[in-house]
């Protein structure tokens, strides 16, 4: 630790081990945003692929059905570039819960052994950078 940091910033175990799990959480709740967002453009394509075949068979001019098709187009387009916003955050989701395990699995050992060890700790004025 740099001579500029103080006390205050060392971060505890338990903080770190929070923080891995975390990331797993934040992975989860961004994938299912992404998921929903995907969803809203698959709708509007759908939607507006409805509207130019009922203007279609309504005789609507053809530059206005058109554009309802191209809008259909570009929003699958979208929903597919979102899909694959998805597949990553599932990659971020798997990496963010092996970051968890690692971290418990190196940093908790010795969480457990301070919270149950028998031997007197230094005070943290004792060992503090000066």
């Amino acid at each position: 630790m740099s001579e500029g940091k103080s006390v205050g910033a060392i971060v505890t175990y338990a903080a770190v081990l929070a923080r891995a799990g975390a990331y797993g959480i934040r992975a989860a709740t961004t994938r299912r945003a992404v998921e929903r967002l995907q969803s809203r453009f698959q709708d509007r394509a759908d939607s507006a692929r409805y509207l130019s075949e009922a203007m279609t068979k309504l005789d609507v001019d053809e530059p206005t059905t058109s554009a309802y098709m191209e809008i259909a187009t570009l929003s699958n387009a979208m929903a597919a570039n979102v899909g694959q916003i998805v597949s990553a955050s599932d990659s971020l989701t798997t990496v963010a819960q092996g970051l968890d395990a690692e971290t418990r699995a190196q940093h908790g050992r010795m969480a457990d052994a301070n919270r149950t060890h028998s031997v007197q700790m230094a005070d943290r004025e004792f060992i503090a950078r000066r």
